[in-house]
């Protein structure tokens, strides 16, 4: 089969998800992460010959995409902030606005100095091995209440040669601790159960639930119990960083002046939603 039918075939079949852009991104991920083709090798409309053993596996990949499974589940990993991250359906897969919140962290905390970070609800570890690539004197303790997430973050640890403490714990009822942190930074669960309905069938079906939703009559319970963890185990001006629903900074950010946080800044992702805050604690 040649690129050019292969291209025609995968726009026919996924085009009930995706539209012609994303199809071509999902097609070059395929043959760059499967047979490590470089999209430069060729273009679309290019007679190429795939061998059969090729065609074979393309099909099969098609044949997962036209479920909506994601691309990421079905080469097994994603790259986030330049590492290698392996995802299953029991972790979120790292989206680009978290890579912005590691951004934002960047600009704000001197890297020179040894800083305490903890990642809270981290999944594949994504941020906190992001972080201790980026403040590599710094350490790094990262928690969920999932063990088999906190399986997966041990392995993305051992394959990036990172060195972060991970370990089980819930944000909503956590274990006591004398710790404290200069950082500490959570994307947890923040979609009310009322928006399933407006989501992409390929998150509902393969993203775990857990890490995604809560109760449309508290919303905010992660950012509570987090925002009063971190009271408590900011040292002074230690920062808080969460990442946010876009409907919901201005309520998110009553939370924390409730709790006692001051400085608290709302930035918007490159969409211009409001994605991340950031708040410091004085005492």
């Amino acid at each position: 089969m040649t690129i050019k039918n292969c291209v025609i075939q995968w726009q026919k079949n996924l085009s009930i998800f995706y539209d012609f852009r994303e199809v071509k991104s999902l097609f070059r991920i395929t043959c760059e992460d499967i047979f490590n083709y470089k999209f430069s090798d060729f273009d679309l409309n290019s007679e190429f010959e795939f061998s059969e053993s090729e065609s074979i596996i393309l099909n099969v990949i098609l044949s997962r995409l036209s479920t909506g499974e994601p691309i990421q589940h079905i080469v097994g990993f994603t790259f986030f902030n330049d590492l290698k991250i392996h995802v299953t359906k029991d972790v979120l897969i790292p989206r680009p606005e978290t890579e912005e919140l590691i951004y934002w962290i960047k600009e704000n905390v001197d890297n020179k100095k040894e800083i305490r970070f903890l990642d809270w609800c981290t999944g594949s570890g994504c941020i906190a091995l992001a972080l201790k690539k980026n403040f590599p004197h710094s350490s790094v303790k990262a928690y969920d209440i999932s063990d088999t997430a906190i399986e997966i973050a041990k392995k993305n640890a051992g394959e990036n040669k990172l060195d972060v403490d991970f370990k089980i714990n819930n944000a909503l009822d956590f274990n006591p601790e004398d710790s404290k942190y200069d950082v500490i930074v959570s994307n947890p669960p923040y979609i009310p159960e009322k928006d399933k309905k407006e989501m992409h069938p390929n998150v509902l079906n393969f993203d775990p639930e857990l890490a995604l939703f809560v109760p449309d009559n508290d919303y905010l319970k992660f950012y509570l119990s987090i925002a009063h963890f971190a009271k408590e185990h900011l040292t002074d001006l230690g920062e808080l960083y969460f990442e946010i629903h876009e409907n919901y900074g201005e309520e998110t950010i009553e939370v924390l002046q409730k709790i006692g946080f001051s400085s608290i800044e709302l930035k918007k992702d490159l969409q211009g939603k409001d994605r991340m805050i950031r708040a410091i604690k004085k005492d």
